[in-house]
């Protein structure tokens, strides 16, 4: 008798497991995982994609220095969060996504380059267009193609 009362607890124990790994799967399928954005990664993947004639003229400190106020940008217009922003502002909320306005952050940052002593306009440009690739393949992009700088 006490092996059938020890078996069947056994059996609901099994079956609760079941459901509950069943559950958390189910709902961790449903959940995108986070981005996680590396800037060392970043500057080596911006190096590598960049036209051979940007790379003649630019050093790695030029990439984490461009890459840095453009995350200065980010950071600036609260772009890590969706709320408290209203329409026109250079970040937005729109389905509970926060959407950046991409020509405003090249404005800003060649802006930021041409203030500091930093590389040429057009380097800068082609910088954070392949910053906009490397964005992209981290998943912190919406599914499709890079936004235009």
């Amino acid at each position: 008798m006490i092996w059938l009362i020890v078996a069947a607890g056994a059996v609901l124990v099994v079956a609760i497991a079941f459901v509950s790994v069943g559950a958390a799967v189910g709902r961790l399928e449903t959940e995108t995982a986070p981005a996680v954005y590396r800037l060392a990664e970043a500057v080596e993947y911006v190096a590598d994609h960049l036209p051979d004639e940007v790379t003649a003229r630019i050093s790695y400190d030029d990439v984490r220095r461009v890459l840095g106020w453009h995350l200065d940008w980010f950071a600036s217009v609260g772009l890590a969060t969706s709320h408290g922003q209203e329409l026109g502002d250079p970040a937005v909320a729109v389905d509970d996504m926060a959407v950046a306005d991409t020509e405003a952050a090249t404005d800003a940052v060649v802006a930021r380059s041409l203030s500091d002593g930093g590389p040429d306009p057009v380097d800068v440009v082609c910088i954070l267009e392949a910053q906009l690739a490397y964005l992209d393949e981290i998943g912190a992009l919406s599914a499709g193609e890079p936004p235009a700088v």
